[in-house]
């Protein structure tokens, strides 16, 4: 709305300036002819000039001898019977002229002014208001009123949504976990779930869901690289004993796969094989070097493998 305002007021103040000289009365009296003036008074003035020449250079050539005084006299008529039809001539054009058309002009232009001044300003809040038909309102919730609609991962149906109109991710999560406790649920819905879970800090729900999703979609690589993730920060010899073998088995399916490398170059690091694991390393550098977060993580480790045994902190 502020935007729209201040476009208004701006194409207004250019319409203003722009239609100014036309409700001036200095601004609407003629404009004359230019240099190549054209007019009845003027070709008169430059007649009369002529003749006013021709008049002074006659009475030299009769003062100089040039002439004789009949000569004199011949010319001199012929030069007063031209002055005579030129005066004619002005003012019979004197008569065709209107002193107040100047004046009727401006009358005549002050409405059609006014009427394009309105039009001009009409036209271009239509145009604005047509340019910002597709753009996103970003002060309030496109799923307040329905507009957008939030669909849930299964099902096509809406997310559910609280007071203020944006999505209630508690409410989201409750239905997501009805599903996983049901049995009826995706991959997808897995990986949402343990996402969910994070966000909200409830590790120990996350945990417990890896095994039942894993064991659900064994075949699932996102599920087994997150719990790969979980089992490199828990406690428990189990987890990474099954961490271990599920990298073991996706270096077998891929051997490139750039997330398998590199969480065996940590188990590598954790039991003491320093020279395999920067083997391991250098092998992935060229698996992530377009991935600039990956390839600092693999450097920064290499750098600290690097570094003497006793000085060296455990690996992140």
């Amino acid at each position: 709305m502020i935007v729209t305002l201040v476009s208004l007021l701006l194409c207004a103040a250019v319409v203003a300036l722009t239609v100014s000289p036309l409700f001036r009365k200095g601004g609407n009296e003629p404009l004359g002819r230019g240099l190549e003036d054209d007019s009845p008074i003027r070709r008169w003035q430059e007649e009369k000039d002529r003749l006013t020449a021709q008049l002074r250079e006659n009475d030299l050539a009769l003062a100089e001898g040039r002439v004789d005084a009949a000569a004199h006299s011949s010319i001199a008529a012929r030069l007063a019977a031209d002055a005579d039809h030129a005066l004619v001539r002005l003012r019979r054009a004197r008569e065709g002229l209107t002193p107040v058309a100047a004046e009727t002009a401006r009358r005549i232009r002050l409405p059609v002014a006014a009427t394009a001044a309105v039009l001009v300003m009409a036209a271009t809040y239509g145009v604005h208001a047509f340019a910002s038909l597709g753009d996103i309102d970003r002060t309030r919730s496109p799923h307040a009123n329905g507009e957008m609609p939030v669909n849930a991962a299964k099902g096509g149906a809406s997310m559910p949504l609280g007071a203020d109109g944006a999505p209630d991710i508690g409410a989201m999560v409750a239905r997501l976990e009805a599903r996983v406790n049901g049995g009826d649920y995706t991959p997808e819905d897995a990986a949402m779930l343990l996402r969910s879970y994070r966000a909200l800090g409830r590790d120990a729900d996350a945990r417990a869901l890896l095994p039942k999703a894993i064991k659900a979609f064994p075949d699932d690589m996102r599920l087994k690289l997150t719990f790969v993730e979980t089992a490199l920060g828990s406690s428990d010899p189990a987890d990474l004993t099954e961490a271990k073998k599920m990298v073991a088995e996706m270096l077998a399916a891929q051997p490139d796969l750039p997330e398998a490398r590199w969480y065996h170059s940590l188990f590598l690091v954790m039991e003491g094989h320093i020279d395999e694991a920067r083997k391991e390393l250098h092998a992935l550098q060229p698996l992530v070097a377009k991935i600039p977060e990956a390839a600092k993580a693999v450097s920064s480790l290499l750098d600290r493998l690097d570094i003497p045994e006793h000085q060296q902190l455990p690996p992140k």
